[in-house]
């Protein structure tokens, strides 16, 4: 029988992570969540980068990759694993994927998601969508570029397996009301179990033959999502809990907690505050509310 959690947790890291960012980070998340969880780090970094976290976590399951994965679509193949290990092993309500450099800042910050997935099960993943953290739409010149060039142009020839499947996945996608090129930020978001299981059924987890396809994982997943009949939820706008940008923090440290945000993204920097510095904020914020429990 199955173990149950009401999350699954799952953090790539690859030959560059920094462990004690990395550590900090699933630290934030256990600080801050009471929900039955388990942790799985995806690991293709090649130097047993996964064995040093599962020191500092000996819960944590790891999935490791025989050789490099890498970036863009090798991203897709390497989480595809995880998620696939996740529905193969355990039984849980919705799982969440966080980069390395994104932070839980806030309590509770699964019951939005839970909430979200059980109202509306069409809802296959969700964090900052559709527009940033200021509202603007996401600008999709660069990855409706990249679908359509591999799907309606003479590039389609250069991988064509892999390109016919995409463009079947595609022509579904925009039957079910798929934008060109919109998606879910890859950053941190919240994907359903019930469209893990539905990928997994359709041999998406993964399908190898992406791999030189140079589309983001978020990219994939949303792409699947459409094309398999599921919605893209928004868990960011007013006090929803998603506060996320590409590069950076979307707003200052203080700002984002004033905001009620919970899961952020990048802690790369904030204006003249590097990553160090941010995470020492956020991880004082814990210690002061720990130090006020212990009292």
């Amino acid at each position: 029988m199955k173990s149950f959690f009401d999350l699954i947790v799952v953090i790539p890291v690859g030959p560059n992570s920094n462990v004690e960012f990395v550590t900090d980070t699933i630290n934030s998340f256990i600080f801050h969540t009471k929900s039955t969880h388990k942790i799985i780090i995806a690991d293709d970094s090649q130097q047993l980068l996964g064995v040093q976290l599962q020191k500092n976590f000996p819960n944590a399951d790891v999935v490791k990759s025989k050789k490099s994965m890498g970036a863009w679509a090798g991203l897709y193949i390497m989480l595809s694993l995880a998620y696939r290990y996740a529905i193969e092993k355990y039984e849980f309500i919705v799982l969440l994927k966080m980069d390395t450099d994104a932070l839980v800042i806030g309590n509770d910050p699964e019951m939005e998601a839970l909430h979200l997935f059980k109202t509306n099960p069409l809802v296959g993943i969700a964090g900052q969508y559709p527009s940033d953290y200021y509202g603007k739409p996401w600008n999709l010149h660069w990855p409706k570029a990249r679908i359509l060039n591999r799907t309606t142009t003479w590039k389609f020839i250069s991988n064509p397996v892999a390109n016919l499947f995409l463009r079947r996945l595609y022509n579904a996608a925009v039957k079910n009301g798929y934008k060109t090129g919109e998606s879910v930020f890859g950053g941190a978001y919240f994907i359903s179990n019930d469209f893990l299981k539905v990928l997994h059924q359709k041999k998406l987890l993964p399908n190898y033959r992406f791999k030189k396809t140079n589309l983001g994982e978020d990219h994939f997943f949303s792409l699947m999502a459409k094309a398999s009949g599921f919605e893209l939820g928004n868990l960011s706008s007013g006090k929803l809990p998603f506060g996320c940008a590409w590069q950076g923090l979307p707003a200052a440290p203080w700002q984002l907690i004033e905001d009620g945000k919970k899961i952020i993204h990048s802690t790369r920097y904030w204006q003249n505050m590097d990553e160090e510095q941010i995470r020492d904020y956020f991880r004082n914020k814990r210690q002061i509310v720990q130090s006020a429990k212990a009292i």
